[in-house]
């Protein structure tokens, strides 16, 4: 990957690529943005940069690009907030330990701090000590929704790269080259419905989400007419792993707030009218904040076959 394949974001690429070209590129980087902006995949661009061996770097062909692309590099260390045990104060300790040793193969370390806005404060505190005496040849990458959920302390020691969603003219053309086989008209329609992002985009034009979106549409279905059994069998069905429950919370406040602007007299979807005429416009806004909050919960450390039968429960209180 080249930057001039990343859609959109010119001043920030053009920022990125002098600080490369310059050999300048901070010890610390936080890289904030919406989900589907890219964060991780300009994360693993920088991290591939950092660890390449070609005079022009990143080049994709050496030894070092090529275990990064795999995942495989052990000069690469990701911590992943989605569990925030994974970036706790004692993963904290085990990175400033192993910062100051020498990297294994490459000319640099790097350690990838995803979705570092789970991360709580004495993690960020425990980090901030090595962000003050940063070790050579190492760089730290945060990805984060907002650079504002990270410490005043931690965000001045480090350069903050703000992602936004590309214009849709952008997208189209990013996306046309990521599906040839997908018509002009199919990619206009999931640019248009991701409202330019690019992740959302992509999801729908691989069909991820179509069953997530119907799921979401059963369980609101089964929690209009009090169908308890069903209604458990059908958020049993979410907890196959994180990611897909997280996208079909994503999809049921979708379709409520649907149903939310179905009740106000907004035209929308036949399927969002009938839910409607079932459930009071007071009864879907308190779903659609179970629901928020439901999704704040996957981000911790829940044990998923719990979380079923809770969200369950929380889903069927009125």
């Amino acid at each position: 990957m080249r930057l001039t394949d990343f859609a959109g974001n010119k001043e920030m690429k053009y920022e990125l690529e002098e600080s490369m070209k310059n050999h300048s590129l901070p010890h610390a980087l936080i890289i904030e943005g919406a989900a589907g902006t890219g964060k991780k995949t300009l994360a693993s661009f920088i991290a591939s940069y950092a660890v390449c061996t070609a005079q022009n770097k990143p080049c994709g062909c050496c030894a070092g690009c090529l275990k990064a692309e795999k995942g495989i590099h052990p000069d690469i260390t990701v911590a992943d907030g989605t569990t925030l045990s994974n970036i706790s104060v004692d993963a904290i300790r085990k990175i400033r330990a192993d910062c100051y040793i020498k990297p294994n193969e490459a000319p640099n370390k790097v350690y990838i701090l995803a979705d570092c806005d789970k991360m709580l404060q004495p993690a960020q505190n425990a980090f901030l000590k090595v962000l003050e005496e940063p070790p050579e040849n190492v760089i730290f990458i945060m990805t984060t929704a907002s650079a504002s959920s990270l410490l005043q302390t931690v965000r001045s020691r480090s350069r903050i790269l703000t992602l936004f969603v590309p214009d849709s003219e952008e997208a189209a053309v990013f996306l046309t080259k990521s599906f040839p086989d997908k018509s002009p008209e199919e990619i206009k329609e999931c640019v248009e419905a991701g409202g330019g992002n690019i992740g959302m985009a992509k999801i729908a034009l691989e069909g991820k989400s179509e069953e997530a979106r119907q799921l979401a549409r059963n369980i609101i279905e089964a929690v209009s007419l009090s169908a308890e059994y069903e209604l458990l069998r059908l958020t049993a069905q979410m907890c196959r792993d994180r990611a897909f429950a997280s996208r079909v919370a994503d999809c049921l406040m979708e379709f409520t707030a649907e149903c939310i602007k179905a009740s106000a007299g907004i035209n929308t979807s036949p399927a969002a009218k009938a839910v409607a005429k079932k459930l009071s416009i007071r009864r879907l806004n308190v779903l659609f904040e179970k629901v928020r909050h439901a999704k704040a919960v996957l981000y911790t450390n829940v044990n998923l076959n719990f979380f079923g039968t809770w969200f369950c429960a929380a889903l069927r209180e009125k």
